[in-house]
């Protein structure tokens, strides 16, 4: 028994910490190869639904029924933002689907080896395994309605850490991911290309990432990050509060506060980059793990249903008694959305940015 423990503390030392320094890193900057993500396209064409920008104000607290004290959506006042998937949706043979297409995925480099793509190209391939394995993890366990334990970064036993998937050999875990590409690519976008399950989190999008749209599709999130409740906020004038996310991507800011607060000032809007302009302080303090789905992971109702009409992802008309909390955020999105017809607004406002690579 002394001996086998011996071994397996042998192979736990001399495990590496990250696989960053272990994947690869060269590229081919004339690569003509470029990737299928076509089966991404299609689930996150049919599953995703669009949330629209945040106006950047916290939703006031959920409203309890006179017959209960439970509160069964979201209560925090990032509950409204960021884009949903339709896990709800999901049946057992898409589930499966989804499984098989990380597999798949994860089997590219046996195919293609990464260090024939030019570096946009690897860029988008390693943001769409990673949001693969998640979706596939979050369908797997749904319905589930806190995601930080799956995500855990200080806990080696986390979902997060499990190094569980076979990558041409290799076996790699979703930190892994990450970690090799906030150190190999230096532009601090790359943060907002990992989606995470949780309304806390990088919005998830409705068209796989591309080579040759990735910055593009990284500078929207970016945008709507920054100018979002789940990302900023402002108090009392002198301290700005951000997501514990960018703490967990601080290789991206070496002089932490100094480069976060320049970093913020860079995509804030016009309204909102003239209030972080009087900033003294940057904390580290907002964090939302509830999952960025339509029913919070709850189908139950809290005092409850009410009638509600609305279209979601895949095109198909909601009308039935749903929880309190769907009607909520449904309402949110229809009402906003009319909004901002009726008085002709456009999607991306003016910021800071100029949105290069």
């Amino acid at each position: 028994m002394l001996k086998k423990i011996s071994l397996l503390v042998l192979c736990l030392c001399l495990a590496p910490a990250s696989m960053a320094d272990y994947l690869p890193t060269d590229f081919d900057a004339n690569s003509k190869y470029r990737l299928d993500f076509s089966d991404l396209n299609a689930v996150l064409r049919g599953s995703v639904l669009d949330m629209g920008p945040s106006t950047h104000k916290r939703a006031s607290k959920p409203k309890k029924s006179t017959a209960s004290r439970v509160t069964i959506g979201n209560p925090m006042p990032s509950r409204l933002e960021g884009n949903r998937v339709m896990f709800d949706k999901f049946e057992d043979t898409q589930i499966v689907f989804l499984a098989n297409m990380r597999d798949d995925l994860l089997a590219v480099p046996g195919q293609v080896p990464i260090e024939r793509l030019d570096r946009d190209e690897q860029l988008a391939y390693w943001f769409n395994l990673h949001n693969s394995i998640v979706l596939a993890k979050i369908a797997e366990e749904y319905p589930i309605t806190l995601l930080g334990k799956l995500f855990d970064g200080e806990d080696p036993d986390a979902f997060y850490r499990q190094r569980v998937f076979n990558m041409s050999g290799t076996m790699i875990s979703l930190f892994d991911i990450q970690d090799h590409v906030v150190s190999n690519w230096e532009d601090p976008l790359v943060i907002y290309g990992f989606y995470m399950g949780a309304i806390g989190t990088p919005n998830i999008r409705n068209t796989a990432y591309t080579g040759s749209t990735v910055y593009d599709q990284l500078n929207d999130n970016a945008v709507d990050f920054v100018n979002s409740v789940r990302g900023t906020q402002v108090w009392r004038k002198k301290e700005l509060r951000i997501a514990t996310y960018y703490q967990r991507m601080a290789k991206q800011f070496p002089n932490f506060e100094q480069d976060v607060l320049a970093h913020v000032k860079k995509y804030s809007k016009k309204g909102f980059l003239n209030r972080v302009g009087k900033v003294e302080k940057v904390t580290a303090r907002i964090k939302d793990w509830h999952i960025a789905d339509l029913y919070n992971g709850t189908f139950a109702s809290s005092g409850g249903s009410a009638a509600s009409s609305s279209r979601d992802a895949m095109g198909l008309n909601i009308v039935s008694g749903l929880p309190r909390h769907v009607v909520e955020l449904l309402r949110y999105r229809d009402e906003k959305n009319a909004n901002m017809k009726r008085e002709g607004k456009v999607e991306v406002e003016e910021y800071a940015g100029n949105g290069s690579s």
